[in-house]
């Protein structure tokens, strides 16, 4: 890794510099070499920072065409970067070190593309998939039938419980009227109407059960749990980029990564 950074050095590519930096302060950490690490990452922060203060000069025959850039604010250099077993987190010019999880490969792919919209299972189906991309492919569709549900709502002894219930309450319907027990009689009325939905919620069109929870709410599930827990990871150690990824990344059936297009935020990977 330090001939890395000697080599970078030499050619002239400070990010790449600095990137191989950050992985050689991961090393002297495996190492249990603290005090080089530090030195390492101090260095790697220096070297952005100053790629970050250099000035852009666009060339004279572009200016007519991007009069509009100088109304954006410039995007500073933010990294999100696997190393192993942990993720190092460049945001606002200070670095965080996170271990992997799925919820870190999940962010990285939102982040990735700002403004898509990934299905959970696709993104389930990037995760398992090797070499996946996360794009709407038929990958995900084997998926789908791989995850399953829960099951029956309701099983078949349920829902002969119920029925039989149910025949029940009618005869204690009919008693209760007879001898004018509105009380005994409104309780049953309760009762029957409370079973009946629970059966009409078990049963669909033409008797067929219908499944306690969906492939797409089980992923749903699994992938926004993932991506809170490493946002709130990353926040404990970077309160301004949990903030960041709190306003930004969406979760839910689709979740994306929607930073403002005013001042957006650009990641290297």
């Amino acid at each position: 890794m330090s001939e890395a950074v000697r080599l970078w050095n030499e050619v002239g590519a400070p990010y790449e510099a600095a990137i191989a930096r950050m992985g050689l302060a991961g090393a002297h950490d495996a190492s249990g070499s603290a005090h080089r690490a530090v030195l390492e990452r101090q260095a790697a922060r220096t070297i952005l920072e100053g790629i970050e203060a250099a000035p852009t000069v666009a060339p004279a025959g572009d200016v007519a065409h991007d009069d509009a850039l100088d109304e954006q604010p410039v995007a500073s250099i933010n990294v999100f970067g696997r190393e192993g077993e942990y993720w190092s987190v460049i945001f606002e010019g200070h670095m965080v070190r996170v271990r992997d999880r799925k919820g870190m490969r999940y962010l990285a792919r939102l982040l990735a593309d700002p403004g898509r919209e990934y299905h959970v299972l696709d993104l389930v189906a990037a995760e398992t998939s090797s070499g996946a991309q996360g794009d709407s492919s038929p990958a995900a569709s084997p998926l789908r039938s791989a995850l399953g549900d829960a099951g029956e709502m309701l099983d078949a002894r349920a829902k002969d419980a119920y029925r039989r219930r149910l025949a029940e309450i009618d005869d204690d319907i009919e008693q209760a009227r007879t001898t004018g027990d509105a009380e005994r009689a409104a309780q049953a009325d309760a009762e029957r109407d409370f079973l009946v939905r629970e059966l009409s919620r078990a049963v669909g069109l033409g008797g067929r059960d219908r499944r306690a929870a969906s492939a797409s709410e089980r992923a749903r599930v699994a992938v926004t749990r993932a991506v809170r827990q490493a946002m709130t990871r990353i926040g404990e150690h970077h309160p301004q980029l949990g903030e960041h990824l709190s306003r930004t990344v969406r979760t839910g059936a689709y979740c994306a990564y929607l930073p403002d297009p005013r001042a957006p935020a650009g990641w290297r990977f």
